[in-house]
């Protein structure tokens, strides 16, 4: 554990990519925290380790955020991965953690210098290929020069998969948890443009200006369903009967009339929520997690994040890498690669087949593609009692050894795949 108080830090970016690098946000926030010196006891650099955040995440990953009686509180999400001869040495590694770049502090309710009034609706979208870029920026700017382990779980693999792709030389190893592959299975990608489209629709929101509304108008029962539905699906193990697309409506009515199903078979999220037993403890945090979800994140955080999933496309970003080509030429010419020096040379994948939201299928696929990269990948599968949460947070009982153990092991020097 890191046992100290940690306080986010924040740099300027003078110019970042936005709305898929067509345009620049000038003056740019990054928020992040740092466990550990950046120096060793001799003056050296320290090889560093960078975390990308998860969706609605946060920069606190290690350490607390106050003591109170002599206690810790607000522990970070890996804290029990960071800390003095932990997994992540800080005794060994400087340790980076970024907030998203859209945030509490960054997001379409701040002031448009230009006008002097909130952005709102004409705030820009930013992709993931575009957070990458920024958090690589960043990281340049902290006088970072390459990456010796990049991490992250759920939409930071998303963004570490863009991270890579565009630079495949400034990373050499990847731990990636819960996380996606080189591309996105449609069930991710259909609730992604549900939610998108429920938040755009709800009539509050009105174009994503609604910041001078009194609080209690500002949009509400459109954030409330979607932080249900996301949050039930990342608590809960996948349920192959809960449907999830509206064409599956269709599906399911043939399926309940050829009696290839029973009506009770068949489940929309809707009739789920509304049938769970609040006398069950893992119910009742559930819906406490939801309320404090639905009390602490704003509409367009919520909106401008689930817009970047739609964005994902790592794999043209490495078509286009010069590792690809290279490879390529290399190939048609029957030239021998073994000898070539990869970019990215380790990668680790803990993945569970109980996962509602990121298919582990993608996962899996991204073997081959890294393998023509010359990269080798393992893959981790996690029991089909691990949710997509158990990645997110190692405080969980069921994830913390197994997660933990796995990651001690593949970052074992010259540890072998």
């Amino acid at each position: 554990m890191y046992s100290q108080i940690v306080k986010p830090q924040t740099l300027v970016l003078d110019s970042a990519p936005c709305n898929d690098a067509h345009d620049h946000f000038s003056k740019l926030p990054v928020k992040y925290e740092e466990y550990g010196s950046a120096k060793s006891p001799d003056g050296h650099d320290k090889p560093v380790i960078a975390i990308l955040p998860f969706f609605l995440g946060s920069a606190h990953a290690a350490g607390c955020k106050a003591m109170k009686d002599n206690k810790p509180v607000g522990l970070g999400y890996w804290d029990a991965l960071i800390g003095p001869g932990e997994v992540l040495d800080t005794n060994t590694h400087r340790i980076i953690s970024f907030e998203p770049v859209i945030n509490d502090e960054f997001h379409p309710g701040i002031v448009n210098p230009a006008t002097g009034k909130p952005y709102g609706g004409a705030f820009p979208n930013f992709s993931l290929a575009d957070m990458s870029q920024i958090q690589r920026m960043a990281l340049k700017q902290l006088g970072v020069v390459h990456v010796d382990v990049l991490m992250g779980a759920s939409m930071g693999s998303l963004q570490a998969w863009h991270f890579m792709a565009h630079d495949t030389s400034f990373v050499s190893r990847m731990v990636l948890v819960v996380p996606g592959g080189l591309t996105l299975a449609d069930k991710t990608l259909t609730l992604a443009r549900q939610w998108v489209t429920k938040l755009e629709q709800d009539p509050d929101w009105r174009g994503g200006d609604y910041s001078a509304l009194p609080k209690d108008k500002q949009p509400k029962k459109a954030l409330s369903e979607v932080l249900a539905d996301f949050w039930y699906r990342v608590q809960f193990p996948v349920d192959h009967s809960l449907l999830y697309d509206l064409d599956d409506l269709g599906w399911a009515d043939v399926a309940v009339a050829h009696h290839a199903l029973s009506p009770d078979d068949v489940k929309s999220i809707d009739t789920v929520l509304a049938s769970l037993d609040d006398k069950q403890p893992k119910i009742k945090v559930y819906k406490q997690m939801v309320k404090a979800l639905c009390e602490k994140t704003d509409h367009n955080v919520l909106l401008w994040q689930l817009r970047s999933i739609l964005t994902y496309k790592p794999l043209a970003a490495l078509a286009a890498s010069d590792v690809f080509t290279r490879r390529t030429v290399k190939l048609d010419d029957m030239v021998d690669m073994a000898h070539e020096a990869p970019g990215v040379a380790d990668i680790l994948l803990i993945a569970t087949e109980a996962d509602d939201l990121l298919d582990i299928v993608p996962v899996d696929a991204v073997i081959g593609m890294a393998a023509f990269l010359g990269a080798r990948v393992s893959v981790d599968r996690l029991p089909s009692t691990f949710t997509h949460a158990a990645g997110l947070n190692t405080a969980a009982a069921d994830s913390i050894v197994r997660v933990k153990g796995r990651i001690a092991q593949f970052l074992k020097p010259q540890a072998k795949l």
